[in-house]
């Protein structure tokens, strides 16, 4: 049977500004004379017997919003600003939500994605004096729907959740499911009066609906927090505002993790809850923690359930929400990596301690920024547990091939600094494990792999990868420096993405896998220079051949071929490798070493440039060793 087309109605009225859709509907109606269920079926919205269902408060499909403005005489862009559709762009939890998908009424507030039941303000409802509001009421507003939104920053004051009168919720909820209004085939009430059930007995089957009929426009006695309080929580509803209005606010952190501020805020306001009272301290005032302590208290010792429970919706009372999100927001600051971590560590530390398996899932499915789930990792020595921040979205210029395996000197003494000033006096083992550390940390940057394989992908033994995070997790670990040291290889990955022309490390390594430093030029290196005349003699070319080939792949000469072919026939290396460390430091004073170490750095920048060409690499020393004498 083929459906009539709905016809225009007689009258109607223009939406007010921010309002929803199911105000529109409670005000059209009042004005009509007709109930809102009749007024629903008029527009073409899809209705129960009993209902109009909420999901359509979530989005139109473009066939009814068209219908719905035909008939209700408005455009297309009207109707749609009618739904929460549009706020997806800058509320992410609403992106979850599917429009227009029936049976998901009564799981729309999982996640923090909508109040199903609607807040208020009496004074927004009480209208502005104008001839339309004074008749039909003001603006059941659309944003008041959203668990973030708790004050009103026009009149000053938290918005309302329950009936003065009845004290129940202003839900349209039937059974499981929620309506767009309540009541629905009640007529006559004012858009501005309760219509939940009165309070008293169940009706009787077939009996007309008494609603409570409690005027909800006209402002009481509500208590108020106190002054200072009430200002802090406007200032954030303000802050909050401004983010929803098409991401007018943005901060330093915005611009390169755009839209994850509410999904950072409403994760770190799972942490606090999970962790409370750890938190209290990040609330001004005991009036704000009684709330918060109202709110967490009881859910964190419900007898009725095994453990602690991530508690996926928010608090239904606004003080309660307000006093909640202030904490979150907060702990978050400015999300600054380094100071986030100091501030929100302890929080997250006192969840795993109650329970692993809840710590990792309130990050896992969660939709937060890269640094809060940074700051919020668990790290054994330097090794990120959680598997999503081992790939960044970021992508770089450069690979693995061309990330030196150890990094230069030059880069470290420029960007370390910072690092520094948090450790005790730099020895010439912790410096190698930093610089090591800095090249698995540019390499998971760009592979997302863990720090053993980025080693192997850096042609360093896992082994060492172990080493260094165990000695790096000492110094860095307890005082929270992690995130001084990621940020500064970020400053590192930026330079070396920025540099126009890259060495390719793995094409080094290849090239000098087999090479060897000849005894004859070992001698004529050594030639000519004042205390070495025994090492020339009878010195072992092998030290030379460990140090060139360590300057020419900027790797550490412990795994050089020439040691580690040392290791694997059983034989000692550490007579080869306490002499390479004498002229491989560059701290050496002792002028004849200094000497040695220049000749050898210059010899290694033309094996390097032969490797880099591709052309043969078994030059002479003696052409140029004479001139290099005189240094």
């Amino acid at each position: 049977m083929i459906q009539p087309t709905p016809r225009p109605l007689a009258r109607s009225l223009d939406p007010l500004p921010g309002e929803s859709l199911a105000g529109l509907l409670l005000r059209l109606s009042y004005r009509m004379g007709v109930t809102p269920h009749r007024l629903a079926m008029l527009c073409g919205l899809t209705c129960r017997s009993d209902s109009i269902p909420q999901e359509q408060l979530r989005g139109l499909s473009p066939e009814a919003a068209e219908q719905l403005a035909r008939v209700a005489h408005l455009t297309v862009p009207e109707v749609q600003a009618l739904t929460l559709q549009e706020l997806t762009r800058t509320y992410p939890p609403l992106a979850k939500l599917r429009t227009g998908k029936a049976g998901l009424g009564s799981k729309s507030h999982i996640d923090w994605a909508t109040n199903p039941d609607s807040r208020y303000c009496p004074h927004c409802l009480g209208g502005n004096g104008s001839p339309v509001q004074q008749a039909f009421g003001g603006a059941w507003q659309l944003c008041w729907h959203l668990p973030v939104t708790f004050a009103c920053t026009q009149h000053l004051c938290l918005l309302e959740s329950t009936c003065p009168q009845c004290a129940q919720p202003i839900s349209g909820r039937v059974v499981r499911r929620y309506s767009l209004v309540r009541t629905p085939h009640v007529s006559g009430l004012h858009p501005g009066q309760c219509r939940n059930l009165a309070p008293g007995p169940p009706p009787k089957p077939r009996a007309r609906a008494t609603p409570c009929g409690a005027r909800l426009d006209a402002p009481g006695d509500a208590a108020a927090l106190p002054p200072l309080d009430m200002q802090r929580i406007l200032d954030l509803q303000h802050s909050l505002n401004l983010r929803l209005a098409l991401g007018q606010l943005r901060g330093p952190a915005d611009e390169q993790t755009p839209q994850t501020y509410f999904a950072d805020l409403i994760t770190t306001a799972r942490l606090i809850t999970l962790s409370w009272p750890m938190g209290a301290s990040f609330l001004p005032s005991t009036t704000l923690t009684d709330l918060v302590d109202e709110y967490a208290t009881p859910y964190l010792h419900n007898p009725a359930q095994r453990g602690i429970q991530i508690q996926r919706s928010a608090p239904r009372g606004t003080a309660q929400t307000s006093a909640l999100l202030l904490a979150a927001a907060t702990v978050l600051g400015d999300r600054g990596l380094v100071p986030l971590r100091e501030r929100i560590e302890p929080l997250t530390r006192e969840v795993y301690r109650r329970s692993t398996s809840i710590g990792h899932k309130l990050f896992k499915d969660s939709d937060a920024s890269a640094n809060l789930l940074r700051a919020t990792a668990p790290r054994i020595y330097g090794f990120q547990k959680r598997s999503t921040l081992r790939v960044v979205p970021k992508s770089y210029r450069f690979g693995t091939d061309q990330i030196p395996p150890l990094l230069p000197l030059e880069w470290f003494d420029a960007y370390f600094k910072p690092l520094m000033r948090h450790l005790p006096p730099m020895t010439t083992v912790f410096e190698r494990h930093l610089r090591w550390a800095s090249s698995f940390r540019l390499a998971e940057l760009v592979c997302g792999g863990t720090w053993r394989a980025c080693a192997e992908t850096l042609g360093i033994p896992r082994s060492s990868a172990s080493r260094t995070m165990n000695v790096l997790g000492k110094q860095l670990t307890a005082p929270g420096l992690w995130p001084v040291f990621e940020d500064v290889i970020d400053e590192v990955a930026r330079h070396l993405h920025a540099q126009d022309s890259r060495v390719n490390y793995a094409r080094r390594r290849l090239s000098t896998a087999d090479w060897c430093l000849s005894p004859a030029d070992w001698k004529t290196l050594c030639e000519g220079i004042p205390g070495l005349e025994q090492r020339q003699a009878t010195g072992d070319p092998q030290v030379g051949e460990a140090v060139i080939w360590c300057m020419v792949n900027q790797s550490s000469y412990l795994h050089s071929p020439t040691v580690s072919h040392r290791r694997s026939s059983s034989r000692s290396p550490h007579r080869l490798t306490e002499q390479v460390g004498l002229f491989a430091n560059r701290k050496q004073r002792r002028p004849s070493y200094a000497t040695l170490r220049h000749r050898l750095m210059t010899y290694a920048t033309q094996l390097a440039r032969a490797c880099d060409d591709g052309t043969d690499l078994g030059f002479e020393a003696s052409s140029w060793a004479t001139a290099a004498a005189v240094h």
